[in-house]
């Protein structure tokens, strides 16, 4: 909120401290800079300049290294028996007649409590608040090194933390001054009275710095003292959380966000204000901070009714979009808990003394009519208006432990037994458990595991445990498990032209982690690696989805808009990979897709493709859509897809520049021969390479073909088999390097003489000759059924139809000529024939055909998904 035009914006939360009596300012010497006395550092100059004798070069680099604290030790080291002089000084110096005081009366008023004392804090050693106090109020005066306890029912005076400047001459006084690095050593470190007094006054009060710069030595101290109660308060039993403090920063026109970080970093939350570069330091420069300052004291006067009055004063006034300074107010205003303000405006007696119809969409676009109350919240106000309180505060039981997506406050036991579940975090059992009744903690238990206080309390843990628990308790992980509309997928009418039916279609898309503890555990013996106890798999947010998806893949009726959806399907793919890196299953060396999606673009060998394989394809899908609309904006897709570190987002990449042709030549010769050619021979991405040379490469110019085809000589990098004998690695090498070549060979590209002399070598020392049917793309080539004429396979649509029937329909209406559909259907989706045979022994059919298509179609599903996860065990 701001008080004045172009003031510093006031966090409402601030005010609302201020409300409650919580907020003490803290006052450096920029405060007295309008009075006409100096800075830290303008008074050790003038100090300095009275003290000739004792400058040293020592005493040069301290002043200019603003190391004030440390030069004032030198002089007085210097003045010797004479140093009382210096605090002499000092008093001289910051005695004279203020020029004014106004900006102190407003710290004071500011400060005044409900008594009429006053509560502040100042490091200035001058009397000015106690000058400027006697005109208005009685104040509390101590200082250093008597220290009150800053609680709230123990102190109430204008403090001066660092000491006070007698009323009259007096050495001993003098001597308490906090002067020199000596006695801020004492005062910090040594006997630490002042960063005991911090400590405290964070662990009760707000504080707001007024009238200090980072660079003040001694706002360095009071840092030091912020960063060791941040650290105390970490540590402490009763768990009292630290206040974070504010500070009132200066900045200029090109400074601003300088500033914010620099403050920010130091756990201080900075309140900027503007001072012209020009006129900074000068007297009344800052008159945009203490304006605001005295506008708020006279706000905070206005005590109980101050919202109230502020309310009726500008809701008043003609509503004006570009009114944002009023429109904080009456927002800041009207965010009364109490209501008192709201009241108010319903409470005038004539329309013209309240807000005009124009307010309704701002109040209602700032959240003022949508606050409701929650279900406890309403069950008190309930119990208050019962005459049997206590009745109307009994509570239902809302869920379990695991109940992740609930809300509600645990009973004491069960807030107990989850802290007793701390103890075993280590334990596969207690993954398990979480993992089988639910898959997500209570938020009880995450808050449990994320306090810094429990750490110590419990079982040290691996990295692996930490991760996983890492991912178990957060938010982000719950999110993704959260129920979808099961009724979307039965939508019809999806259009993703459509930008709510695009999002809502993205939501339903997302990818999720799958944790579930893994069925080899009994077979194996055991192992140290947690990771290798579960089974981690992605899928869709909307678990009935990926039948739909893959209409739209097929489709191209029901694609239209998907070419919008590029860069958040690409972004999706990305997020899932991020979530298989956590658990080790995917990273810039592998991410096993070369076995889970066999090819980019369409193929035979895709058809059991797992969820995120067809999300995969729903983005190549887009892609194609982009490409054909517009060439330069699917370029850009294909470069980010270049950029990015997993195999899956090469193989994308290199198919998406087989498609597009020779604007992404050298961007793919780059991919294939960077960082020592290592895309040309990773295993994931075999098979989108191997396409590209068949394919592309043709196209290519000659001095683009020779560099590929030396990093092909070259052969794979002899670290990623290290493990092989000499022998074996130069006939593996000779074979891969063979079979890359042929690749080009198949695609017509002429080879430089030198490269095609070392294959004819090579192919007369191993005779290799390419398959037809290109199996030698892949990493797991699945065999055609023997006894299914795959040529002649159903009708895309047909198959489409009969997959969307339901199981009963599929029974009732089955006709003899359906069974090579149904085959087809158990191949494609084995959980959705399962569910009709189940229908057809509910029903009693009697067809052989039935039966046998049925049967005979689900056993080789399995022995293919067998096969592909052995041989995928065997590469990984």
């Amino acid at each position: 909120m701001q008080f004045i035009p172009e003031g510093p914006n006031i966090p409402e939360t601030l005010l609302n401290a201020h409300a409650d009596g919580t907020v003490v300012f803290f006052c450096g010497a920029g405060v007295s800079l309008d009075a006409g006395y100096p800075l830290f550092g303008g008074l050790v100059e003038e100090l300095n300049n009275r003290n000739p004798t004792t400058s040293t070069p020592e005493l040069s680099e301290a002043i200019a290294e603003s190391e004030y604290d440390f030069a004032l030790s030198i002089i007085q080291k210097k003045l010797a028996k004479n140093a009382i002089k210096l605090r002499r000084d000092t008093a001289d110096i910051l005695s004279r007649r203020p020029k004014t005081l106004k900006n102190h009366k407003s710290i004071l008023r500011l400060s005044r409590l409900r008594d009429g004392t006053c509560r502040l804090i100042t490091t200035n050693f001058d009397r000015l608040f106690v000058k400027a106090a006697k005109r208005t109020t009685s104040i509390n005066i101590d200082s250093a090194p008597k220290l009150p306890i800053p609680k709230f029912d123990r102190w109430n005076s204008v403090l001066h933390l660092h000491g006070l400047l007698p009323a009259k001459p007096d050495d001993l006084e003098l001597g308490n001054l906090i002067l020199t690095s000596a006695d801020f050593g004492e005062a910090y470190l040594t006997d630490s009275y002042c960063s005991r007094f911090v400590v405290e006054l964070l662990r009760n009060f707000t504080v707001v710095f007024i009238g200090y710069s980072l660079n003040d030595r001694v706002m360095r101290y009071l840092l030091d003292a912020i960063s060791y109660s941040e650290k105390f308060f970490d540590d402490t039993k009763d768990h009292t959380q630290f206040k974070k403090p504010y500070a009132f920063v200066e900045h200029n026109e090109n400074n601003k966000e300088d500033e914010f970080r620099r403050w920010d970093l130091k756990e201080v939350t900075p309140i900027p204000y503007f001072v012209e570069e020009k006129l900074r330091r000068n007297r009344g420069s800052h008159y945009r901070l203490y304006d605001t300052l005295n506008a708020w004291a006279d706000l905070a006067s206005g005590g109980q009714n101050a919202r109230v009055t502020l309310a009726l004063n500008e809701a008043t006034k003609p509503f004006l979009s570009e009114d944002t300074f009023g429109q904080e107010r009456l927002l800041w205003a009207l965010r009364d808990e109490d209501g008192k303000a709201a009241e108010a405006l319903a409470s005038v007696e004539t329309r013209d003394q309240t807000a005009s119809v124009d307010w309704l969409q701002f109040f209602a676009k700032n959240g003022l009519l949508d606050q409701v109350y929650s279900p406890e919240e309403f069950q008190l106000l309930t119990a208050r208006r019962q005459r049997d309180a206590a009745k109307g505060l009994e509570q239902s039981y809302l869920g379990s432990v695991t109940n992740g997506r609930g809300t509600s406050h645990l009973k004491p036991v069960s807030a107990s037994l989850v802290k007793w579940m701390q103890w075993h975090l280590d334990t596969v059992e207690l993954v398990d458990w979480i993992l089988e009744n639910g898959a997500v903690p209570h938020p009880g238990f995450s808050w449990e595991y994320g306090r810094p206080q429990n750490k110590v309390l419990r079982p040290a843990l691996s990295p692996e445990q930490k991760r996983l628990w890492g991912i178990l308790t957060s938010d982000a992980y719950a999110q993704t498990q959260l129920p979808t509309n099961h009724w979307f997928d039965l939508r019809e009418n999806l259009d993703l032209r459509n930008p709510s039916d695009a999002l809502e279609f993205l939501s339903h898309v997302a990818p999720k982690l799958i944790i579930r503890p893994s069925t080899y555990r009994k077979f194996e013996e055991h192992t140290e690696s947690l990771f290798g106890q579960f089974t981690f798999e992605l899928k869709l947010r909307n678990p009935e989805i990926d039948f739909q998806v893959d209409q739209i893949v097929a489709t191209p009726a029901r694609q239209h808009g998907l070419e919008n959806l590029c860069e958040q399907l690409s972004q999706l793919v990305l997020t899932g990979l991020e979530w298989l890196s956590l658990v080790d299953k995917a990273s810039s060396e592998n991410d096993l897709t070369g076995y889970s999606i066999p090819s980019i673009s369409p193929h035979s060998q895709n058809q059991f493709v797992d969820e995120f394989g067809q999300l995969v394809f729903l983005l190549r899908t887009a892609f194609d859509r982009r490409l054909a609309s517009d060439v330069d904006s699917a370029v850009s897709i294909a470069v980010y897809w270049a950029q990015q570190k997993y195999p899956l987002f090469k193989r994308l990449f290199l198919y998406a520049a087989n498609k597009s042709g020779s604007s992404l030549d050298r961007w793919a010769l780059n991919v294939l021969i960077e960082d020592d050619a290592k895309w040309l021979w990773a295993l994931d991405t075999t098979h989108e390479v191997k396409v590209y040379l068949r394919e592309r490469v043709k196209h290519w110019q000659n001095k683009e073909v020779s560099r590929l085809c030396r990093a092909i000589i070259k052969g794979p990098n002899r670290k990623q088999y290290r493990h092989m004998p000499n022998r074996e690695w130069r006939e593996l090498r000779d074979h891969m390097i063979i079979m890359y070549l042929s690749k080009l060979e198949q695609g017509n590209v002429t080879l430089p003489p030198a490269v095609a002399d070392r294959f004819s070598a090579l192919k007369h020392k191993c005779p290799y000759t390419p398959p037809a049917d290109q199996s030698d793309e892949f990493l797991v080539f699945s065999e055609p059924s023997r006894d299914l004429d795959w040529g002649t396979r159903t009708e895309q649509s047909k198959l489409i139809e009969f997959a969307q029937i339901t199981p009963a329909k599929r029974v009732q209406q089955w006709t003899s000529d359906q069974s090579r559909i149904l085959r087809e259907l158990a191949e494609s989706d084995p959980k959705g024939a399962l569910e009709t045979l189940e229908e057809g022994i509910e029903q009693n059919l009697e067809d052989e055909e039935f039966w046998s298509e049925g049967i005979s179609g689900l056993t080789h599903a399995i022995e293919l998904a067998i096969l592909s996860s052995d041989e995928g065990s065997e590469n990984g």
